[in-house]
């Protein structure tokens, strides 16, 4: 029985831990202060390839879909790709 609360625990644990390297908020927040398009579109793609990998499909679909909301002028076909793409991987 102790078992099996530990290896529950662990796995609530790992997955908190996965949650926090994908923060929507924090994406949406890098997005709307930084106030050069081109700059914006620099800095989100970096947060995006750094953690695309670790979000689950529920926030990536949250974070497409505020794309034009959030980055304005820097809204691009490349974060959307690799958006798309992370959200087509099994999780």
């Amino acid at each position: 029985m102790k078992e099996a609360v530990i290896i529950v625990l662990l796995g609530v644990l790992v997955m908190a831990y996965a949650a926090s390297l994908c923060d929507v908020g924090e994406f949406k927040i890098l997005a709307q202060t930084t106030n050069d398009p081109t700059v914006r579109k620099d800095v989100t793609l970096k947060w995006m390839k750094a953690h695309a990998k670790d979000c689950s499909n529920p926030q990536l679909v949250a974070m497409y879909n505020h794309l034009a909301e959030w980055l304005g002028a820097a809204d691009n076909f490349e974060i959307r790709g690799l958006i798309y793409e992370q959200y087509r991987t099994e999780k």
